[in-house]
């Protein structure tokens, strides 16, 4: 919620979003048309371009408000890491990430290689820079050994590569199962971080 805005305008543009969402596990998105966000929302088009100068002005707040949502997950997990273990942050941020993909299925399936390559960079930059700015802003407790930005990118496509190349994994291997194949996600980028890549607190 952005604050000045009226309940009326925050409730029809949650209405917008939530549409395209819907859309967006029914078809590409480029197929996806402002009238049929509007029709499908039940909100005439005149509402639409009061507050949005398109569908991309439209999925761009939908990446503001995902911003949000993983930062306050991720302060909410560092609540239980009292001791600022680094490898426990860093866990902490991926799990975050975990979580923001599963939430998001339909929105995160236009990213695919094979389906979307131009929402692939839009989506790329929004999740880099999210990273960083969180790995720069709690820094005492990520204790980075290298710059954040690579990091970023290194925790990015890992994670991306590794979801995608589940997803694509023949029916009845652990790429059928998406909760597999984040919880293996989640171990391998784990051993990774208890090694001494990540943090000078491990060398």
């Amino acid at each position: 919620m952005k604050n000045g805005e009226d309940r009326r305008v925050i409730k029809t543009k949650r209405n917008l979003k939530k549409t395209m969402q819907e859309m967006m596990g029914e078809m590409p998105f480029e197929k996806i048309t402002v009238k049929a966000i509007c029709e499908r929302a039940m909100t005439s088009r005149i509402t639409f371009y009061n507050y949005y100068n398109d569908k991309y002005a439209l999925l761009g707040e939908l990446f503001e408000d995902m911003n949000r949502k993983l930062e306050q997950r991720f302060q909410e997990l560092q609540k239980y890491n009292q001791a600022d273990d680094p490898v426990i942050s860093y866990q902490n941020l991926l799990d975050c990430f975990i979580d923001l993909h599963r939430e998001n299925e339909n929105i995160f399936k236009n990213t695919r290689l094979d389906r979307n390559t131009s929402l692939l960079p839009p989506y790329f930059h929004f999740m880099v820079n999210n990273i960083t700015t969180l790995i720069e802003k709690y820094f005492q407790q990520l204790k980075p050994n290298y710059p954040p930005e690579q990091l970023s990118v290194f925790i990015f496509l890992g994670m991306y590569g590794y979801i995608y190349l589940g997803r694509k994994a023949p029916a009845g291997d652990a790429g059928g199962d998406m909760t597999g194949i984040y919880e293996s996600a989640h171990n391998l980028l784990t051993d990774i971080l208890k090694s001494d890549l990540f943090t000078a607190a491990r060398r």
